[in-house]
């Protein structure tokens, strides 16, 4: 699972003139009320300030066009405008993901090694007792890409009855295990909250 990057969106020269038109034009009607070129009557209402902050968002959507991915509903007095609905896929993807995830993960990974990598992350690792299951898992977690031996350290060192650190043996892999603990505490607290 790689992380995407945004598609990043070239700003053409149509859209640098329109937005520095459209600046122009709202710096010379402010320029003209606040001089008294314009009459009381055609003075800046709700209406005209809608406009101009309107205008202003079209500057920004234009010179950062990026931005207009990350919105989904534009929502002013008087009009509602649906912009993308690129948000609202990319979290049922996710949440498409997550559930995959909690599907395949118990057959991938027991209980009782999620909470070895847990505790692994979180420095609960002291007062586990040595015995063959333990060593077991460890092997799984280890060929698995998940866990990698502190220098020196065997699983075989965990004797049985013996009260060992944890983290005096093995250690999460930089990469791929911190990924797989991301994921579970994403699984955990989805399972919690839903």
């Amino acid at each position: 699972m790689t992380a995407e990057k945004p598609e990043i969106k070239e700003v053409n020269i149509y859209q640098k003139a329109l937005a520095v038109l459209i600046i122009l034009v709202a710096v010379i009607y402010t320029l003209g009320v606040v001089l008294g070129l314009i009459p009381a009557e055609r003075k800046i209402d709700s209406v005209n300030l809608a406009i101009i902050a309107f205008s202003v968002l079209v500057v920004i959507l234009l010179l950062r066009p990026g931005l207009l991915d990350r919105l989904r509903i534009l929502r002013m007095p008087g009009f509602e405008l649906e912009m993308l609905e690129k948000v609202k896929e990319k979290q049922a993807e996710q949440e498409n993901r997550i559930n995959e995830l909690r599907l395949i993960l118990p057959l991938l990974l027991p209980e009782s090694e999620r909470n070895h990598l847990l505790n692994l992350a979180e420095g609960k690792t002291s007062n586990y007792e040595g015995k063959h299951s333990l060593r077991a898992e460890l092997r799984h977690l280890r060929s698995m890409g998940l866990i990698k031996m502190v220098p020196g350290k065997h699983v075989g060192d965990i004797t049985d009855g013996s009260k060992v650190d944890l983290s005096q043996f093995v250690e999460i892999t930089d990469d791929f295990g911190k990924r797989w603990i991301e994921r579970i505490k994403e699984i955990n607290l989805a399972e919690k909250l839903g």
